[in-house]
């Protein structure tokens, strides 16, 4: 009997304009990774703006991803899973996490994302870019979004 290839996961960490809870989302992947044969991928995209050269020094947004990657592995290693991690540039963040997500061959994306109540949705980054990716993704697309934190104004 022919064994069944292993499920790819990939994991997204951030990159979406805004920093996610990346420890709850690999976390969430491992729960998906739990008695199967499976592949876990921790994602995040740098974008870069078009003003910008795409290697253009970013030190903040590098700090960030390898930080998102940092307290992903850790969590996946808590859980006794070893992961793949894949930080990378591009200029959009829906494109990024599409592209990401066909050439690892994702059979599922864990989005991580943070809702801001006080931005605008027409003016949110990250909403949009979760919507182009729900429209877009050939694979099963699980949101993973943190809980909400309404400030008193």
């Amino acid at each position: 009997m022919m064994e069944r290839a292993p499920c790819k996961i990939l994991a997204v960490l951030g990159g979406l304009g805004t920093l996610v809870h990346a420890e709850h989302t690999a976390e969430l992947a491992c729960h998906l990774c739990e008695g199967r044969n499976a592949d876990l991928v921790l994602g995040y995209p740098i974008i870069v703006p078009l003003a910008s050269a795409l290697d253009a020094d970013l030190p903040n947004q590098e700090r960030a991803a390898r930080d998102a990657i940092e307290r992903g592995l850790n969590a996946a290693n808590q859980r006794g899973y070893r992961a793949t991690t894949r930080i990378f540039r591009h200029r959009d963040p829906a494109d990024a996490i599409l592209e990401l997500a066909r050439t690892e061959r994702a059979d599922v994306i864990v989005l991580g994302i943070h809702v801001n109540p006080n931005v605008p949705r027409d003016y949110d980054r990250a909403e949009t870019a979760e919507d182009e990716i729900l429209r877009r993704a050939e694979c099963e697309v699980i949101v993973d979004r943190e809980p909400l934190v309404i400030s008193d104004l």
